[in-house]
């Protein structure tokens, strides 16, 4: 009796059990979903919102620039309309921004030579630099990935550090070649990151930066995980900040057929 009575309740205990897990996790599903349902509703109204604005600024800007033209070096009203032509710029900065982060993405993996890819960043935007750039790139370091957008990330990687360091620092960017996965790492010798800012690293539109748009980080990692892997931020052990981007391996010898430059 009592040992089919104990039998009847470790059975209740069990289905129960594994009850809760699969409640839990279609729970878990259903919340994941509805969160990326509202992420695509908004990335749809903010790319409908970033059109509307960039074409209203197109007028402002280009009448603004017509009678900067027309107006004197020595009119008093010239130092004025610098100041319209810089923040109209710096709202299409904005807008531009705002529409590569809600635009759906599509990615075009190939075999990447990264230390290429690196080099080419660095003289985009290192190159009047006044701090020390030290690179570390292995031939074996080829990613599979999407070459545009990853320049895009390696190129805010670069900026951020820069900004964080001010006109003198060290700036090193190494690449490390797995089996499956290779490492680039950029590190700065900047104030690194407060403690209470890391949680929200890649947040979309936070910032702590007074000229920042909050989308740099948060359009790196949309377009990291969507070439299929992870990015970090975090200080380094000596200080600065240390960004971490891991990225599949081109399979195979794939070196004949490695994309180095633009189509």
């Amino acid at each position: 009796m009592w040992w089919t009575v104990g039998g009847v309740l470790a059975l209740l205990w069990t289905v129960g059990f594994f009850l809760e897990r699969v409640i839990a996790r279609q729970v878990r599903l259903a919340a994941e979903v509805e969160r990326q349902e509202q992420m695509a509703l908004i990335g749809r109204m903010t790319s409908t919102l970033a059109h509307e604005i960039r074409n209203a600024l197109g007028s402002v800007k280009g009448f603004a620039q017509l009678v900067d033209e027309k107006t004197p070096g020595s009119d008093p009203r010239k130092a004025g309309l610098a100041v319209v032509l810089q923040g109209a710029g710096r709202i299409e900065a904005i807008v531009n921004e705002l529409l590569l982060f809600s635009r759906e993405e599509t990615y075009e993996a190939e075999a990447v030579d990264v230390a290429h890819l690196v080099r080419e960043v660095v003289r985009s935007d290192a190159s009047t630099w006044g701090g020390a750039v030290d690179l570390s790139l292995p031939p074996e370091c080829i990613a599979k990935a999407d070459r545009e957008k990853l320049r895009r990330v390696l190129a805010n990687g670069v900026r951020n550090s820069l900004q964080a360091m001010g006109d003198s620092g060290h700036l090193e960017i190494s690449c490390l070649g797995m089996k499956r996965r290779i490492a680039i790492r950029i590190a700065d010798t900047g104030p690194g990151i407060p403690p209470e800012e890391t949680a929200r690293l890649f947040t979309p539109f936070h910032t702590t930066k007074t000229d920042g748009t909050g989308l740099g980080l948060a359009y790196s990692k949309k377009a990291v995980e969507g070439m299929g892997g992870r990015i970090d931020l975090s200080n380094g052990d000596g200080g600065g900040a240390v960004l971490t981007i891991l990225l599949p391996a081109a399979e195979g010898d794939l070196h004949g057929e490695v994309r180095t430059d633009r189509r």
